[in-house]
């Protein structure tokens, strides 16, 4: 059963639940941030929430039924986001593959999942299911998000947009915690890789355990790089979304990742060690012209500050002489590699 605030506004009890509830929740607030060319543009909860109803309509439309297998073959986008729920609230299954998935691997998934639709990103993505579609005797129907594809997702909305609400309505009541939500494939096994069943009920109860460890917060602006086909992007996406908070998706150039951080300023970064390296070099650069000597204080002053920060993370007081020795440090140094980073959390 939904789950109410005390505001008697419902929390969802399903990730199908979850675009409706958000839209009622958050309403006007932020959602996503998405580049288009060299332009930032912005999305409210309740305009996110219409075009996940479109879309799931458009998908009714095209003859998704409950329990279908619906894969994803994109890079991270905002695009990859309305199209999952879409699969969700049409009470079909999200099946993502990972974009720099082989044609081969995209066959085993879709395949092996016996995907009736697959989503590409554009046609170079759709290269890769064009060839075997004769061998995905499952497959009816290809829809592409820049191009391409039976239809695009803005044809698919569309055609959502001119049936009525209620048959999604009528949809998502029929869907359960317990049924499936995504099947996420792993190469983590020996022999081709074998699909995980995650359900609703699994996907809204690591929501919960995110909201008690604080592990994402109302107020938080995630930048979200990373490929929605893994878990830990997808568990972030998922919690976002249930908080009310705002994600950031990149424009799609790794060149361009550290300048879109320092720009929007996040204050949560799901990364892997290879961009906070390239956060430290860049900091370290900054020494590139100085004297032994200088660097030498450098190297004092970064000990300095990771002793302070360490003392205050545990709660312990920082020594008054500690403090003073600090502070016109923090202001040489630590302020202009802060600019750097995303904004404190």
């Amino acid at each position: 059963m939904t789950d109410t605030t005390s505001s008697n506004r419902k929390i969802a009890a399903t990730v199908a639940e979850l675009p409706g509830s958000a839209a009622e929740r958050f309403g006007d607030a932020l959602a996503a941030r998405y580049k288009v060319g060299d332009e930032w543009r912005e999305l409210s909860y309740a305009e996110f929430g219409s075009a996940i109803e479109q879309l799931g309509l458009g998908l009714i439309d095209v003859g998704i039924e409950r329990g279908d297998r619906v894969c994803l073959l994109s890079d991270t986008r905002v695009e990859w986001t309305l199209a999952s729920y879409a699969i969700s609230v049409a009470g079909a299954v999200v099946v993502p593959i990972y974009p720099s998935s082989s044609l081969q691997e995209c066959k085993w998934v879709a395949s092996n999942s016996e995907a009736r639709a697959i989503v590409c990103e554009n046609d170079d993505q759709l290269a890769k299911i064009d060839p075997i579609r004769a061998e995905l005797p499952e497959l009816a129907h290809t829809i592409g998000i820049e191009h391409g594809g039976q239809l695009t997702l803005d044809s698919l909305r569309e055609r959502g947009g001119a049936r009525h609400p209620a048959e999604l309505s009528a949809r998502q009541a029929g869907i359960a915690p317990g049924d499936t939500y995504t099947i996420i494939y792993t190469s983590g096994t020996t022999g081709p890789p074998k699909g995980v069943v995650l359900t609703h009920a699994n996907a809204m109860a690591v929501c919960r355990m995110v909201q008690e460890v604080e592990f994402i917060r109302p107020d938080e602006l995630t930048y979200q790089y990373l490929p929605l086909a893994h878990s830990f992007a997808l568990t972030a996406q998922l919690a976002s979304f249930d908080r009310g908070s705002a994600v950031v998706y990149w424009g799609r150039d790794t060149g361009q990742i550290l300048p879109e951080i320092m720009e929007t300023r996040p204050t949560y970064l799901p990364s892997v060690p290879r961009i906070f390296e390239k956060l430290y070099a860049a900091a370290m650069k900054m020494q590139e012209q100085a004297s032994e000597e200088e660097r030498e204080r450098f190297r004092q002053a970064i000990k300095l500050g990771v002793e302070v920060r360490r003392r205050r993370q545990r709660g312990e007081p920082v020594p008054e002489e500690m403090r003073r020795a600090f502070e016109p440090v923090d202001a040489q140094i630590f302020e202009r590699v802060r600019a750097l980073w995303p904004a404190e959390r």
